[in-house]
């Protein structure tokens, strides 16, 4: 019989998003670009990377995990200064191969509920423990 693991819904956080934040991103990734701070924008995979690290904090996966695939879609530029919050949904984890695929489709709202992003993410981690069984 196959275990069948219902979505589940992942809270990611809430931010403000700053100068200092987009500078950070911008070191991490050896990004010299002056347009965001000439127009006070947030780089918008500095928003995914955000999302995807809340997310990984709240996963427990396996060691040897690795982020395989990234899917986004900005829907209008962040400013500095706006609050973000971010939702994640799981779909059910998938097997192959002795790796579990772990795919979250993800949305980032302004303060006032609108989406600034939205995204999906896919991580494969080695299968620990009993293995589940995939739907037929």
């Amino acid at each position: 019989m196959a275990i069948t693991l219902p979505e589940s819904e992942i809270q990611l956080g809430s931010w403000t998003v700053t100068e200092e934040s987009a500078r950070q991103y911008l070191t991490a990734v050896g990004d010299s670009q002056q347009a965001y701070f000439e127009h006070r924008l947030i780089p918008p995979l500095a928003l995914t990377a955000y999302a995807l690290g809340a997310l990984l904090d709240r996963l427990a996966l396996a060691p040897g995990a690795i982020h395989s695939l990234q899917e986004i879609a900005a829907v209008r530029p962040v400013g500095f200064g706006d609050q973000i919050t971010g939702v994640a949904r799981l779909e059910r984890p998938r097997q192959r191969g002795g790796q579990e695929f772990t795919t979250a489709s993800y949305v980032l709202t302004d303060s006032g509920g609108a989406p600034v992003q939205t995204g999906k993410t896919t991580v494969l981690a080695p299968v620990v423990g009993p293995a589940r069984t995939r739907d037929a």
